[in-house]
């Protein structure tokens, strides 16, 4: 059984403004384990453990998934928190821009990952960046001034996660290329 999730890359421009942002976040903040800028991806799905045979057919439909829509422009929006800031346990950066799109290759990812036994989605898809987490609510400082940098999405990465002392390892498993406009 291998761990997986299906995601969308950041450029090095999102992920140094992330790691900026990170860094002032880190000097008002205590308490906060801060995912590094290096790792960060835009989660579609997460699948979770699953047998290591289904890689080949799970990236065969997601070329299907892919094939069926347009780069995607997205944007820096805005910090926040799951559940909220009264409680936060996430902290997160939000995007704007083909939000709606996203969103319909998220249940649309949802959908086929269901076909494999992974369990489908609960909660609503929310496009964001996950800068770190709280092991014990607390009351935040979240004044950082954030460049609403844009990037263009022109795949969608298959990942392995593996879980170590050090921190997470991810392998990308299988890259699909999003078709351009009229593609």
């Amino acid at each position: 059984m291998i761990r997986t999730f299906i995601a969308i890359p950041l450029p090095g421009q999102i992920k140094d403004e992330i790691g900026r942002v990170i860094g002032q976040l880190r000097r008002q903040n205590r308490g906060v384990r801060w995912v590094n800028p290096e790792n960060m991806h835009l989660t579609l799905k997460f699948l979770g453990n699953i047998d290591e045979s289904l890689v080949d057919d799970i990236s065969a439909r997601l070329d299907d998934t892919a094939s069926r829509y347009g780069l995607l422009n997205l944007f820096l929006d805005k910090l926040g928190c799951f559940p909220g800031l009264e409680r936060p346990r996430v902290i997160w950066v939000g995007l704007k821009g083909d939000i709606d799109t996203l969103g319909e290759i998220a249940r649309e990812i949802d959908e086929m990952t269901a076909d494999f036994g992974v369990k489908r989605e609960t909660r609503p898809f929310r496009a964001h960046i996950t800068l770190g987490r709280l092991k014990f609510p607390t009351v935040l400082d979240m004044e950082v001034q954030l460049d609403n940098l844009g990037f263009q999405s022109t795949e969608l990465l298959f990942f392995r996660s593996e879980l170590l002392r050090s921190g997470a390892r991810y392998t990308v498993l299988y890259r699909s290329k999003l078709m351009s406009q009229g593609g």
